[in-house]
């Protein structure tokens, strides 16, 4: 006879407070760097917008670039989210990543302006060094995932899917940049047209 599972304890009200306010920081600061962007916040200005004291806020995040990097987080959480959609999609693996670049596009513009700052720095974030291993390799892993899925039926036999990967996100984060640093930069337009492009080279020319 098994024994009976019982479900883990709940946080206990001081645990609870330390969550709350860390998430009460992490939303003003969201919500200033969606209205005035990443480089424009202070820190004092999130602390009065989260209700907390500097020291409160210096003990959850050393720096305000730490805050962004919790913010990268949940960015890659829903990137991942729309590369989970275009692998559910029927078709060849140029049409998932077309699907894909195409939503990723209309998801920036869809935020506004000021997201092309915070889109950017995350994706800076997302690629440096300094950041957890989960966080510094996942973008790579959406969609190595993705290109993963067509190794069996479509996928050129020419380069290992670690390189095609580097070659999708390269592009992907090239565009992004462009897009945050060139005035009227046509984002949708030069997504759409790296999906073809990338489409046509990680595929198989016998299709």
């Amino acid at each position: 006879m098994s024994e009976p599972t019982t479900d883990p304890a709940p946080p206990g009200l001081r645990e609870r407070k330390k969550q709350e306010t860390h998430a009460r920081i992490l939303a003003a600061a969201h919500d200033l760097f969606e209205a005035k962007g990443f480089e424009a916040t202070t820190v004092d200005e999130i602390c009065a917008h989260a209700n907390v004291s500097p020291k409160t806020f210096f003990n959850y995040f050393p720096t305000k670039q730490t805050v962004v990097r919790e913010i990268a987080g949940a960015f890659l959480d829903d990137l991942g989210g729309l590369v989970e959609d275009a692998r559910k999609r029927e078709g060849s693996t140029a049409e998932r990543l077309a699907h894909l670049f195409g939503r990723a596009g209309e998801e920036a513009l869809r935020a506004g302006p000021r997201h092309k700052e915070l889109l950017v720095e995350v994706v800076r974030v997302a690629q440096s060094d300094d950041l957890r291993p989960d966080h510094s390799r996942r973008l790579h892993a959406a969609f190595q995932a993705l290109l993963e899925d067509g190794a069996s039926t479509d996928l050129t036999p020419d380069h290992d899917v670690p390189f095609l990967t580097e070659m999708v996100v390269g592009a992907f984060i090239t565009i992004l940049l462009n897009w945050q640093s060139v005035e009227g930069y046509p984002l949708r337009d030069h997504l759409e047209e790296a999906a073809r492009f990338l489409g046509r080279a990680v595929t198989r020319v016998d299709r």
